[in-house]
């Protein structure tokens, strides 16, 4: 066990390990949006928002965007869409990192463990555009 600050405290690294995103998958965080600008092509606006992350690469954060509304689709042969009728399902948004000013996660935090309480409160308010 290698002990933090030369051997002279007595924190060990299983004691107090470092905070990084991986801590915070499957659990809800508040995401703070530098430019939120960049979501509103599927329709997003807000500034902040809690989210649940689903995974992390070196493009940005995957979150949970709950009751997205998709097109539905008339048939695979047809390869038609009907845009007037629509279907709500679970999607991932990939933010970016560039566009993130800042992610808070609430560690042992009771409920920020799992989204399904909350869905009314976590995800994303559609633009009306």
């Amino acid at each position: 066990m290698a002990t933090i600050g030369g051997g002279h405290s007595q924190t060990t690294m299983t004691d107090k390990m470092m905070m990084t995103i991986a801590h915070a998958i499957n659990d809800v965080v508040l995401v703070v949006m530098k430019t939120p600008e960049i979501l509103e092509p599927v329709g997003i606006a807000q500034e902040k928002f809690f989210a649940k992350v689903l995974g992390y690469d070196e493009t940005g954060l995957w979150v949970q965007f709950p009751d997205f509304e998709l097109p539905v689709r008339v048939g695979e042969e047809s390869g038609l869409w009907i845009p007037e009728t629509m279907q709500k399902v679970d999607a991932s948004v990939l933010l970016p990192w560039g566009s993130i000013a800042t992610v808070m996660h609430f560690p042992g935090a009771e409920g920020y463990d799992k989204a399904s309480p909350f869905n009314r409160d976590i995800g994303f308010k559609v633009s009306d555009e």
